[in-house]
């Protein structure tokens, strides 16, 4: 199995409209990786269960004091984005996440990823962006601002 470069931009926003606009942009034959959502996420008695990402998503643009990560793969195996990603983080902002294929084979060309991140930049009007491998990003506005600023040194 080869990794992924998980490529993140984030936005002070819980728009539902904003995250469906962002899968159709970049995952337009799109699958859910999950076929249920907690809330809170990961309890072991849920207060809250949601059977598609739609209704999660609904939910959590009106409820601020929860975080949750939803994940679908792309259908369309010629496409370089491989899975996509949405990060409600509870401090009211987004994160939006593109995994592509990384060339780990000691050349390290990060073409493709770069690429990506400078396609994400441009869609999102905004810098705040960065490449990681096959990690989650920062969960909230402030330590992700602060990741951006260390790569940028």
């Amino acid at each position: 199995m080869g990794y992924l470069a998980d490529i993140y931009i984030i936005k002070k926003t819980r728009s539902k409209k904003e995250a469906v606009d962002f899968l159709n942009h970049f995952l337009p034959n799109r699958e859910e990786s999950a076929d249920d959502y907690w809330i809170p996420e990961g309890a072991t008695k849920p207060i809250h269960e949601f059977y598609n990402a739609s209704d999660l998503m609904s939910f959590l643009e009106l409820n601020s004091n929860y975080s949750n990560r939803i994940y679908w793969r792309n259908l369309d195996q010629k496409s370089p984005n491989k899975h996509g990603m949405v990060f409600y983080n509870k401090d009211g902002s987004m994160v939006f996440g593109i995994s592509r294929n990384a060339d780990m084979s000691g050349n390290y060309d990060t073409q493709n990823e770069t690429e990506c991140l400078n396609e994400m930049k441009i869609y999102f009007d905004t810098n705040l962006g960065y490449i990681h491998y096959e990690n989650p990003p920062a969960d909230n506005y402030k330590e992700f601002v602060e990741i951006v600023n260390q790569l940028e040194i």
